[in-house]
């Protein structure tokens, strides 16, 4: 046993020992700004599109409002006009499909204009069908149909997450620019093949799909493919499963992110790439909840070239100490092929897995 002796006299602290902002994440992600250069290209007068994710009702690991919030402050000091940026998801029904929705859950997660001292503007639209048509010659589609917003924007920075992902392996920058910038025929192109088709066999005729579909395709309960933009919003009004999708899977998957993010690489100016290696979740922050973190967080990336900020944080993730037991027997989702991802962006001219890492003190 051991005896102390207890002293009543108060212990007197330095307010400067623990007063210490310059060791705020924020004031870190401001530095990192200045010092990468990131934002050297934004001219005065510039309409600067932030691009971030606002998660969904019941995300709670999505990047907090006070780091976007520093993004917009250091476009301000540059001279740009900054909006913070994100498009609808794939299809009709759930909030986060609309402008409307998005926006209700982007406040119920703390972000406003308020907080993030710009205006949040949807950039495909009211539902998701306000879009920039662009051709590529891909190895699976011949066309991206890119939201209007960021192909107007003379600069994009994308603020992005960095996570796991049940498609692509990983989410990142390229994830941000290939699925988070495009309009809902771009997003039904990367998850499904061809057209929704209605089966005759499973179909009662209730008009349910009828009257959901936005262009009138539906006709004597046949998919006119001409006038379709497979929005996927009969599937979702359909109770007897009479529309079949057909749903993709794995490395496809991967690769038609990469051709969308080729897309609107071809239309989108002066982008530009901040990964958050914080709270890294073993899926995307489109889930309404948010799982125990893999490892511990690492910081903040920053670069111009979307494959290398990647890659760069791949490799951070995977020499990371796991601090939970999912990536003792999944270190990756088995159907997904990160490596092969970031290997095709780079064969499509989207950036170089080298890289380079510089640490900021």
């Amino acid at each position: 046993m051991e005896v102390f002796q207890v002293d009543s006299r108060a212990i007197v602290t330095q307010p400067e020992k623990w007063y210490q902002p310059k060791l705020s994440l924020v004031s870190k992600l401001k530095k990192l700004i200045d010092e990468s250069g990131i934002l050297e290209d934004v001219q005065k007068g510039d309409i600067v599109a932030v691009k971030t994710h606002f998660g969904d009702r019941g995300t709670t690991k999505t990047l907090r409002s006070v780091y976007i919030r520093a993004v917009v402050e250091k476009v301000i000091e540059a001279g740009g006009r900054p909006f913070v940026t994100e498009t609808t998801g794939l299809g009709m029904i759930r909030p986060r499909c609309t402008a409307i929705g998005r926006l209700e859950i982007a406040e119920e997660n703390g972000y406003t204009q308020q907080t993030l001292k710009a205006p949040i503007i949807i950039a495909d639209g009211l539902l998701g069908m306000d879009f920039v048509e662009v051709p590529i010659d891909g190895k699976y589609l011949k066309k991206v149909f890119v939201a209007k917003a960021i192909a107007e924007a003379d600069a994009v920075v994308f603020c992005t997450h960095f996570k796991l992902h049940m498609q692509s392996g990983i989410g990142g920058s390229i994830k941000n620019v290939g699925v988070g910038c495009v309009a809902k025929p771009s997003k039904f192109d990367l998850h499904a093949s061809g057209y929704p088709k209605i089966l005759a066999e499973k179909c009662t005729k209730c008009g349910k799909c009828i009257k959901i579909c936005p262009t009138n395709a539906i006709q004597d309960y046949r998919i006119i493919e001409e006038k379709c933009l497979r929005c996927t919003g009969c599937a979702e009004v359909c109770k007897e499963d009479a529309v079949e999708i057909n749903w993709l899977l794995g490395k496809e998957v991967g690769d038609r992110i990469v051709e969308c993010a080729k897309g609107v690489s071809k239309v989108a100016k002066k982008m530009s790439f901040l990964n958050f290696i914080l709270d890294v979740t073993p899926h995307c922050d489109c889930h309404p909840y948010s799982d125990n973190s893999l490892i511990s967080d690492i910081g903040i990336l920053a670069s111009k070239d979307m494959v290398s900020i990647d890659k760069a944080s791949y490799d951070l993730y995977l020499n990371a100490q796991p601090t939970s037991d999912f990536l003792a027997t999944n270190r990756f989702w088995q159907w997904t092929a990160p490596e092969s991802m970031l290997e095709f962006a780079e064969e499509l001219g989207l950036g170089e897995q080298r890289y380079k890492l510089t640490k900021i003190e």
